[in-house]
């Protein structure tokens, strides 16, 4: 007869083999709505963005933002010649805001460390700060507009 620790130590290790082996489903993107722009694509249909678009290679508008671990305001558009990518979300708190964040905060680690890697949301600081400890990914810089 089977001991019971044996069948204890065999029916871990299946959990832990099969249990970690599932693969996050892939997040849709629609490729056409991260075009620079004036407008974005909202569920098949476009949306008309408030302000003068943003163009690759044009200085960032200057806005104010806080930096959630410091609570102090940032401008990016006094970062003029810096490497910036950012990552602009609604909320931490959402599923695909949240794998988005985790793809730039783990992938990123990849980048040079002149890139200086942004997420920014509507969160409030603290919300940004909870996230970035629980989430375990403190080396993003958190912005809240």
């Amino acid at each position: 007869m089977i001991s019971k620790r044996l069948l204890y130590v065999v029916f871990s290790f299946v959990l832990l083999v099969f249990g970690c082996a599932t693969s996050q489903p892939k997040i849709p993107v629609d490729m056409a709505s991260a075009q620079p722009g004036d407008q974005v694509m909202f569920q098949g249909k476009p949306v008309k963005l408030l302000g003068p678009p943003i163009s690759i290679g044009k200085p960032l508008p200057s806005v104010d933002l806080v930096d959630a671990m410091t609570m102090s305001n940032v401008d990016l558009y006094k970062e003029r010649g810096s490497v910036l990518l950012l990552s602009i979300v609604p909320s931490l708190d959402t599923p695909v805001c949240e794998a988005q964040t985790h793809y730039l905060g783990e992938k990123g680690n990849n980048l040079p460390l002149s890139v200086s890697r942004i997420v920014i949301s509507r969160d409030t600081p603290f919300a940004q700060k909870r996230f970035a400890k629980e989430a375990k990914l403190t080396n993003l810089q958190y912005l809240s507009d």
